[in-house]
């Protein structure tokens, strides 16, 4: 019985010695995210969890709670000779930390934010089209409004150049095409939490005792808006309100208020980091990628807001 005991004792040291030994082999992947302050990273997070699991990669995570800590967190990347990064990073302030990446020889693969001054043919890229999201955003509170009227842009400007960009599709699309849409005044956002977006709103409607329209550049940061212009009294006045994110807590007031207000979004979602690691995958199989993949917004109203959350499998379990 002690010989049986001691042989499947040595099996499966045999075993697992030979299991560490093959993930040892795999490519190491690290994969650095910030702190998620709203639900939108959040579910990048989760997605980029999910799916490294999913492929049976190799892989160490960070989440970081300020730009200092990330670029840390990318040096330790560095150290512990990962053949790949996927970065989320907190804003363009990560360039710097991202080249060392480069000039380490790891591949990057880089999410949803820019890094300014890096060569984009250094690494590859996964984003939405911000551009096309604030031109979307103009042409809805321009069909809304019947092309004319008294407009606010709120944006989050901590966030990046993706959040100016928006603001410039939306800007550029006003002056080239709606020239009796006025833009009052553009108001930034310290971030996107529906609160800070409540107080936010509550100071603008004080200042602009006529609106016709906001320009939002996030769905989260909506959320507060919204609120505040109910709680104000003006509902109604204001004809529609766009926002950016794909946020399914955001959703329902696009029927709750579709009799007085266009809620509206002109958004990506955050599950495109699903892409990013299936990238790394693929990479790691040898395959050719191209490396820049920007994904095409989508315009969502309460017309058809649930045919889109069908189209991407998004559930309401999902964390966003």
């Amino acid at each position: 019985m002690k010989k049986i005991v001691s042989l499947l004792l040595v099996l499966f040291l045999a075993t697992g010695l030979l299991s560490f030994a093959a993930a040892e082999e795999k490519p190491l992947v690290g994969i650095s995210v910030p702190y998620n302050p709203t639900g939108w990273v959040a579910a990048v997070e989760w997605a980029a969890k999910a799916t490294a699991d999913r492929l049976g990669l190799n892989y160490m995570m960070t989440v970081s709670n300020s730009e200092a800590e990330q670029a840390d967190a990318l040096d330790v990347f560095i150290q512990q000779e990962c053949d790949y990064v996927v970065l989320f990073p907190f804003n363009d302030t990560l360039a710097t930390a991202a080249q060392r990446v480069i000039d380490a020889g790891i591949v990057l693969v880089n999410y949803d934010r820019t890094l300014t001054g890096l060569d984009p043919e250094t690494y590859y890229y996964v984003a939405g089209d911000n551009r096309q999201m604030g031109v979307m955003g103009a042409d809805y509170i321009a069909e809304k409004t019947g092309g004319k009227g008294k407009v606010v842009i709120v944006s989050i400007p901590a966030y990046g150049a993706i959040f100016a960009e928006r603001v410039q599709g939306f800007r550029d699309t006003v002056e080239e095409k709606y020239p009796d849409l006025e833009i009052l005044e553009e108001y930034g956002a310290e971030n996107g939490s529906p609160e800070v977006g409540l107080a936010l709103m509550t100071d603008i409607l004080t200042a602009n005792p006529e609106i016709d329209a906001v320009y939002s550049t996030d769905d989260e940061m909506s959320i507060g808006l919204i609120q505040a212009i109910v709680e104000s009294g003006r509902m109604g006045q204001i004809k529609a309100i766009t926002g950016g994110g794909g946020a399914q807590k955001y959703f329902p007031l696009m029927d709750e208020y579709k009799d007085q207000m266009w809620v509206s979004s002109q958004t990506y979602d955050p599950y495109m980091m699903i892409t990013c690691l299936e990238i790394v995958d693929q990479l790691i199989k040898g395959e050719e990628v191209p490396m820049r993949t920007i994904v095409p917004p989508s315009n969502l109203d309460y017309t058809n807001y649930q045919e889109w959350l069908d189209s991407k499998g998004i559930t309401p379990d999902a964390p966003y």
